[in-house]
């Protein structure tokens, strides 16, 4: 099917059997709660019309956002043209359970907090350190989500992606890579579709004071504010936290937006913020933590429609 320039949005109804909402505010599908507004919105539950989501772009060349359970993303003040997919309804999930250890088969918009309950209320390890991770377990898996030195992607056997196309792809353990937040796999022109877990039976004890400990290092966060979760990656053998504390972010504030004196890694929304309060938030910090400490930061925070780009700082 090839689409003119122009003539895909009168052809998103009839391609897509979901509902497609124009306007949206996506302040509201967004933790940190900032952002504008977008051009089109798809929430769909069936595969089907993700891929034929895929084919239209291909076609057409629209802009197309992948938004999961909306965590870590910033999104611009202004419009968001093209179509915005959320992956939330995609929740159907399949545990395939043995004497020794278990399966799990979930799509792209099962919640990480479930898959957490699940497998260890049934004596299952591995998914401990995804306590308190907000989320779904397709955004889980294109980042690699991870805490303590655990990452999912060591629980991972399988990943099906929408490709450009339109067409599915089935990776198997050994035809992808993961290392701190990265997946080989995960591009602007794919989406993960859904995935297999592999979790070990363990004694109850293990898994209780696995639980505890990450509950504990979780304590430490800011709690009941919003946020979009880690604002910076970690540098190599170095925690963005304490080097952000070091150099005197905490409490630093721009508009609505405010570093947490709680932990100095996450940007809260404490008074009606823009986008553009968080971006030059975390511009302001990610200078003064390289004029200080000489090291420069990484968003971990996905900055979705921003135009601007962050200010250049000198090779280290």
């Amino acid at each position: 099917m090839i689409v003119e320039s122009g003539m895909w949005k009168t052809s998103l109804k009839r391609e897509l059997s979901c509902a497609i909402e124009m306007n949206r505010d996506l302040s509201r599908v967004s933790t940190l709660g900032v952002g504008g507004r977008g051009e089109f919105f798809a929430e769909p539950s069936e595969l089907e019309d993700v891929c034929a989501l895929f084919r239209l772009r291909r076609d057409a060349g629209f802009p197309l956002w992948i938004l999961g359970g909306g965590t870590n993303v910033v999104f611009t003040d202004g419009e968001l043209e093209g179509v915005i997919l959320s992956t939330r309804r995609m929740t159907a999930r399949r545990w395939i359970e043995s004497d020794d250890d278990a399966v799990l088969e979930a799509e792209a918009g099962y919640l990480l907090s479930l898959i957490v309950k699940e497998s260890s209320g049934e004596g299952f390890s591995g998914a401990e350190f995804a306590l308190g991770i907000p989320g779904t377990v397709g955004g889980a898996v294109a980042g690699n989500a991870g805490a303590g030195g655990r990452s999912i992607g060591e629980l991972l056997d399988e990943v099906t992606t929408v490709e450009n196309d339109g067409s599915l792809k089935r990776w198997k353990r050994g035809e992808f890579d993961y290392a701190y937040r990265y997946f080989s796999p995960a591009a602007p022109d794919r989406l993960i579709a859904s995935c297999k877990l592999r979790f070990k039976r363990a004694p109850r004890a293990d898994i209780d004071r696995a639980i505890a400990e990450f509950r504990r290092v979780r304590s430490i966060q800011p709690q009941g504010k919003r946020s979009a979760g880690c604002a910076f990656k970690n540098p190599p053998g170095d925690s963005a936290g304490r080097l952000l504390d070091f150099c005197g972010c905490k409490g630093l504030r721009v508009g609505g937006a405010e570093v947490s004196e709680a932990h100095a890694n996450f940007i809260l929304n404490v008074d009606r913020a823009l986008g553009d309060d968080i971006f030059e938030l975390m511009e302001l910090c990610r200078d003064i933590v390289f004029q200080k400490a000489g090291v420069r930061l990484e968003p971990e925070i996905k900055l979705v429609g921003f135009r601007r780009k962050f200010s250049s700082l000198p090779n280290p």
